[in-house]
């Protein structure tokens, strides 16, 4: 292990990435279109395995010097993966990829942060699905359901506001 990231084109990649996950990001880029490809080329992307919790995209503005840009401040994209995404199938994996692809491209095109939604999940599903990774998807909802009956954390990249949605509509939220 040399160095702790590597960089490509505007895109910071851990260097320490689990194979199934590296496997399903290649997988990934090298299956979206160009208009997508040169759409996500333009964005600084930090793509991190893992962290705790549900995989998620991140937001972090950055400050720079004034310049004939529109503004002062660029935005830094962080797509965390949570540990258990080592534990999908090569499908199911490369289903989690595109769709936290989708969550990011769903915030940069409408300027939503979908994963704070209560149908943000099948948001991304179905935007992933429309790229062509349908099967995917799939494969990763199924393996997802599997992995929180046997105790995973939430289900199929779940926010916490999306778990807690979920709970009170099946009574089960505590109330204040």
């Amino acid at each position: 292990m040399s160095q702790p990231w590597y960089e490509v084109g505007k895109w910071s990649i851990d260097a320490n990435m689990s194979p199934m996950l590296g496997e399903a990001l290649t997988d990934f880029t090298g299956r979206m279109d160009e208009r997508l490809f040169a759409k996500l080329s333009e964005e600084a992307i930090c793509i991190v395995d893992c962290a705790p919790g549900s995989s998620s995209v991140r937001v972090m503005g950055t400050p720079c010097l004034p310049h004939e840009g529109r503004d002062d401040n660029h935005n830094v994209y962080l797509l965390v993966f949570r540990p258990e995404t080592g534990k999908l199938s090569r499908k199911a994996a490369l289903g989690e990829v595109a769709h936290q692809f989708a969550h990011l491209v769903l915030r940069l095109d409408h300027g939503v942060d979908s994963e704070s939604l209560p149908a943000g999940e099948e948001m991304a599903d179905s935007l992933a699905a429309n790229w062509g990774f349908k099967g995917e998807i799939e494969a990763r909802i199924a393996e997802w359901k599997q992995l929180e009956s046997q105790g995973a954390a939430a289900g199929p990249g779940e926010c916490r506001a999306a778990t807690k949605l979920r709970k009170k509509k099946s009574g089960k939220a505590k109330t204040s």
